[in-house]
């Protein structure tokens, strides 16, 4: 009988982290990139921004500049960002959404850094290049 209780008390601690906040992060992005990210097969360069700087436990979004080899803006592309972390084998519950705001400029909402810790930004990108990225974050 005493089971039960250990199993829910287990199961409602998680991984152990906080809860997040659930606060819409602000569509602002300025200043200098907070990191410069390569694409796996190196074709790409992505500059990233948070909306919240640094960013925070909660809802995040990043703004990130896509470039060529040249320092072109690549356009038209599709991004598929699933927010991991790697050191507790698990995503975000919530996929967030991404759109070109501007050219070579897409915009990720929500990232739900729902607990604090190293994440990634599992990234694949597809369109007139095809590519992976996987950016990361330390979330305090």
């Amino acid at each position: 009988m005493r089971a039960i209780p250990l199993v829910a008390t287990l199961l409602g601690a998680g991984c152990g982290g906080q809860q997040a906040m659930l606060q819409t992060a602000p569509l602002l992005f300025s200043g200098a990139p907070a990191q410069t990210a390569t694409t796996k097969a190196g074709l790409l360069s992505i500059d990233i921004r948070w909306s919240w700087s640094p960013p925070v436990v909660g809802y995040d979004a990043s703004e990130m500049t896509i470039t060529d080899q040249t320092g072109a803006a690549v356009t038209g592309l599709a991004l598929t960002i699933v927010p991991w972390m790697p050191a507790h084998g698990h995503s975000a519950s919530v996929a967030p959404t991404v759109s070109e705001t501007s050219p070579g400029v897409y915009v990720a909402a929500p990232l739900d850094f729902y607990m604090s810790g190293s994440w990634q930004l599992l990234t694949t990108i597809t369109g007139s290049i095809d590519d992976t990225a996987q950016p990361s974050v330390e979330i305090p």
